[in-house]
């Protein structure tokens, strides 16, 4: 048994020297490293941040990593094992586990990479945002003959962040015959058929299929039906076709309108007249081989227009009046310069001092009754024009009058009212406006003098730029991020939904 021990043991040693040289030789290449912990056995001599320098946009990622170099020569990613920091986070953050560092506003930060006590950054510079893609609005759109629709051009960029560029972009037809489009992306109807509508901005292109119907126009309704002004005043008359499937359109943007005395008054080809001299002239708007009139009336004084508003009573100093609840999201940026009022409310909105939020009580219930007070007011109004479906009323000019449409109201791009007076926009259906959105006023035409009723529920996009009251009888009211009405109100018998609102009674 000695014998055999004593010849074994000069066997063990070498074989034992062998193992150890073929673990350390494993490890896909890792010489000298420590086979457990997989780092290397020699010292940590320095750490290294790539790429140095590296430009992203805002909410697009940089990966960095960090690399280790021992004092043998051999170096090793450590970016899973490193601290990550960013000096300026307000401008790109950074993964402190990972190394992946996201723009967030344009500007720079240095990231910082921690590891084996040594240090290492590299610079990052944010640029704005870049442009992803860019979509047109509405899609598949109806244009009857003569009638007009506006197309909205809407970009994404990398932020996620979305704008109207409409103004920006470029328009083609592909078959004009049927549809043409003008340079501000208002579509016209021309005969029965279909056009491809194409949007380019910023090298992105973007389409959209316009149907136009087979109907033709059989009348034309000018509105007002009689008007007067005085001499050096404008009135906005509204053009209405209607077609061989009883269908209605707005075709103020498309018909040829005349003045039947130049003398007296004269008319653009906008709808908008102008009093020259004292006298009477006819108003004439033609299309599709029909035409219509209005009876314009020049005074050499001038006649204060009639203003009979609908009376809001004690729902008139709220801002936001919701009969259900409000729902407005924590944290955000929503402020009304009014009175707020629903028994039930996620979080309070911020209000402008001076006015009080309402949860119950006598005030409270006075402003619901006579919210539905207003719009009974308001819907036994006589209708200027009634539609028989719904509008888009984005890209149209309107003057003072009552309108009502038994389909839906939609609002894309920016509707105008023009001129001192009441306007009220009734529908059956639901109001809605698309993202970055306006409703203008021009030439006297006020805030408080435009009432919206709608009896569905009204949804504005978001970034959208809206005035007037909404009155909703027992249908909801969303109001999208980002979404002002500085001049306008808020007020329904069911629920209220904010988000990053600025709301001005």
């Amino acid at each position: 048994m000695n014998l055999f021990k004593r010849f074994l043991s000069p066997l063990l040693i070498p074989a034992g020297l062998l193992a150890m040289a073929a673990l350390a030789g494993c490890g896909g290449g890792d010489q000298g490293r420590d086979p457990i912990l997989g780092l290397p056995a020699a010292t940590l001599s320095s750490l290294a941040v790539t790429p140095a320098t590296a430009t992203v946009a805002i909410g697009a990622g940089q990966q960095f990593t960090a690399i280790a170099t021992y004092s043998d020569g051999s170096s090793q990613d450590v970016s899973a094992k490193a601290a990550w920091t960013s000096a300026t986070p307000a401008s790109a953050s950074v993964n402190a586990a990972t190394g992946l560092s996201t723009g967030i506003v344009a500007g720079g930060s240095s990231i910082s990479a921690a590891f084996g006590g040594k240090s290492a950054a590299a610079q990052l510079t944010v640029s704005p945002a870049t442009l992803l893609s860019i979509a047109v609005t509405p899609q598949s759109p109806v244009v009857p003959v003569a009638a007009t629709r506006q197309l909205a051009v809407i970009a994404t960029y990398s932020d996620n962040s979305t704008a109207d560029v409409t103004a920006g972009s470029s328009f083609l037809a592909a078959t004009p015959a049927f549809a043409t489009v003008a340079s501000n992306g208002l579509v016209t109807g021309v005969a029965f058929g279909s056009s491809v509508m194409n949007a380019s901005f910023n090298g992105k292109t973007a389409s959209t299929t316009v149907t136009v119907p087979a109907a033709t126009i059989v009348s034309i309704a000018v509105t007002p039906a009689t008007a007067s002004v005085a001499v050096g005043a404008q009135q906005q008359f509204v053009a209405t076709a209607t077609y061989s499937d009883s269908s209605n359109a707005i075709i103020t943007n498309s018909a040829s309108w005349t003045s039947g005395s130049v003398a007296n008054a004269t008319v653009l080809n906008t709808g908008i007249a102008t009093g020259i001299t004292a006298g009477t002239s006819s108003i004439t708007a033609t299309a599709g081989g029909q035409s219509g009139s209005a009876l314009l009336t020049v005074t050499a004084v001038a006649i204060p227009p009639v203003l009979n508003p609908i009376n809001l009573g004690r729902a008139a100093p709220f801002g936001v009046l919701a009969g259900t609840s409000i729902t407005n999201n924590s944290g955000g940026t929503t402020l009304i310069t009014g009175d707020v009022g629903a028994p039930s409310q996620t979080t309070d909105p911020t209000q402008a001092a001076g006015f009080t939020n309402y949860k119950s009580g006598a005030i409270l219930a006075g402003a619901m009754t006579d919210l539905q007070a207003a719009i009974t007011d308001g819907n036994s109004r006589t209708c200027d024009v009634s539609f028989a479906g719904g509008i888009d009323l984005g890209g149209q000019t309107f003057g003072p009058g009552v309108y009502c449409y038994a389909g839906a109201i939609s609002i894309t791009g920016t509707l105008t009212l023009n001129g001192p007076g009441v306007y009220i926009f009734r529908t059956a259906l639901t109001l809605d406006s698309t993202v970055n959105s306006v409703v203008a006023l021009n030439n006297g035409a006020t805030a408080d003098n435009v009432s919206w009723l709608p009896v569905g529920p009204t949804t504005l996009a978001a970034n959208s730029v809206f005035k007037g009251n909404i009155l909703g009888q027992s249908a909801a009211i969303t109001v999208g991020d980002n979404t002002t009405l500085l001049n306008g109100r808020v007020l329904t018998a069911a629920a209220v939904t904010l988000r990053n609102n600025q709301i001005t009674k």
